[in-house]
């Protein structure tokens, strides 16, 4: 969906979006009922999950020693054993679909260095490509939005049912 913008190749050499600090574990990838049936049967039988409402998060591996924690789905040599089939929130990154005064927004997280050294309007175009289905993938899943973080900046409003803007 990215590849505009990040190459498999970047990510790899990176992993930023796979790794959490203890403060940031509420940031790790949303999963709904049939993803965790199919990461559980096809990628990895011993996963946990942690149940909220009708989703899950995935508990993650910390690291001896270190206040970080890994995605259990990443392989640290070949990186997400998923493949393309990433969860949504993987699959978006470095974007994340959040919600401001009862409206979603398409925003950017500052946190990642690849993009972040991007033409702003590069980055401006691919998330206008990326807005309508991101919002429907909300509509169909609303645990995806998160609440919004004012560093991160908004790049696409949703006006309407799969109407966007750009800010």
């Amino acid at each position: 969906m990215l590849e505009k913008l990040l190459t498999k190749e970047d990510c790899a050499k990176c992993r930023l979006c796979c790794k959490f600090d203890s403060y940031d574990l509420w940031q790790t990838p949303v999963i709904y009922r049939s993803l965790a049936s199919r990461i559980l049967q096809e990628y990895s039988p011993k996963i946990k999950f942690v149940k909220r409402d009708e989703h899950f998060l995935m508990k993650m591996d910390k690291e001896e020693g270190a206040d970080v924690y890994f995605c259990p789905l990443l392989d640290h040599e070949k990186g997400c054993i998923m493949g393309d089939e990433k969860p949504f929130d993987c699959e978006i990154w470095p974007f994340m679909v959040m919600e401001l005064c009862g409206r979603k927004v398409l925003t950017l997280s500052p946190a990642c260095p690849v993009v972040n050294s991007l033409k702003f309007d590069d980055v401006c175009v691919t998330a206008a490509e990326i807005a309508p289905g991101a919002f429907a993938m909300a509509d169909e899943h609303p645990e995806l939005v998160r609440p919004y973080l004012e560093d991160h900046p908004i790049l696409a409003v949703e006006k309407s049912r799969y109407k966007t803007t750009l800010v």
